[in-house]
Order: structure tokens, then sequence, then C-alpha cells
């Protein structure tokens, strides 16, 4: 992993919070700052990641799971699933809709790649964005998003991460006080995204990723 060149924590979230107020959400000036000590995960690590997630998201839509895992396998991916990927593809174990909720992740790896344009919190992933995966119905290989992938500077990202934080703290704090979601965000959204976000910003495993807020 490579360390994030020193930045100004405080002033990125001077404008997350600024992106916050501008549309109508309030966030807490004590949340904690984002620790100005992190690493970012190598580009390989992320691909790997996104590719391998790829094929759980597609099984837990439908797409036979031994032909999933028989996908992985020839992309050398299936040493990387997480447990419980493992026991959804091999056993069926586990909720699918809690593997297509990280489509969202998916999403916000890809634009951390540089293979999406923009990352809008208001707005869900591109309907079209799996037509940009490797199709895994005639074993597609992901060569291409290996060779097109490009992180996203440093910076970019935190700033990205630090957002979604503070919007995760919002939404979270709106479902305490059983009021509507705030500035009309969704849940899954805003916390699928801050997952990959602060994954690609730590050592922990996918599922390990601490989300609190």
């Amino acid at each position: 992993m490579a360390l994030v060149p020193f930045m100004d924590v405080k002033q990125i979230r001077t404008q997350s919070l600024s992106i916050a107020t501008k549309a109508g959400i309030k966030i807490s000036e004590t949340l904690p700052l984002l620790d100005d000590g992190m690493s970012i995960r190598p580009t390989a690590d992320a691909v790997n990641r996104l590719l391998a997630l790829t094929a759980v998201a597609a099984a837990s839509y439908g797409f036979d799971k031994a032909n999933a895992l028989a996908w992985l396998k020839q992309e050398k991916l299936d040493d990387l699933l997480t447990r419980t990927e493992l026991k959804f593809l091999a056993a069926g174990e586990g909720n699918p809709q809690a593997f297509q909720i990280q489509i969202e992740g998916m999403w916000a790896l890809a634009w951390a790649l540089s293979m999406v344009p923009q990352l809008d919190f208001w707005k869900d992933c591109d309907n079209r964005f799996v037509m940009t995966l490797p199709n895994l119905k005639i074993s597609q290989r992901g060569a291409d998003w290996r060779r097109k992938a490009k992180m996203r500077a440093a910076d970019e990202i935190v700033a990205m991460c630090d957002l979604a934080y503070c919007l995760h703290w919002a939404v979270h704090q709106a479902q305490l006080e059983r009021k509507a979601h705030p500035g009309r965000l969704k849940s899954h959204v805003v916390t699928e995204r801050r997952r990959a976000l602060e994954w690609l910003l730590s050592k922990e495993s996918w599922d390990a990723v601490s989300l609190d807020t």
C-alpha cells in the first residue's frame, strides 16, 4: 500500500460540510476528522476486488453460482473472495439482496479507478454499468479492465471518502431519530459507497471495514 501524501484533512472536512449544506443536510461539526496517515491500496488490488464483486453480484441476481465460481477461478480471483462471498457462491448461504446492494460499492470502486467520471451520492449507479463489466455469460476476461484502470489522485479519494462519512452519519442519525433520510439520500447508496472508499484507504478485509458513525 502506498502512503497517502500529507493533506489538510480540516480543509477536506470544510469542503464536505459545504457540499452537505448546499444539499440541505446538517452535519455535526464534532465528527472526527479522517486520519492524515492513511495508505491507499494498489490499483491491481482495487481491480481484483471489483471483478470479484462482479461475479458475486451477478450470482445474487440469478447468474449460475457454479459458473460464477468458474469464472473467478479463470481470472485467478477465487482466493480473494471473503468468507461470506464464498459461502454464498459455494453453498448458496446468505441473503442475495445483501450482495445486490454492493453494486453501489462497485460503482465507487469504478470511480476511484477512473472508469466512472462522477460519483454523485444523490444518484444510483448507472443502469448501463453492467454493460461495461466483463460478460460472465461468455467467460469474458477482465484484462480490459486491468489495462484501462488508473487510480485517481489520493486527495480526490480521501475527499470523497470524507463526504461519504459525513453523509452516512446524517443518514444514520435520521434513522435513530426516526426521520426521513436527509436530502433524499438512499441509505444503501451512501453506505456501500462509503464501504468501498474506506476499504481503499484501509488494510482491512472487505467484510471487516469499519463503518462507524
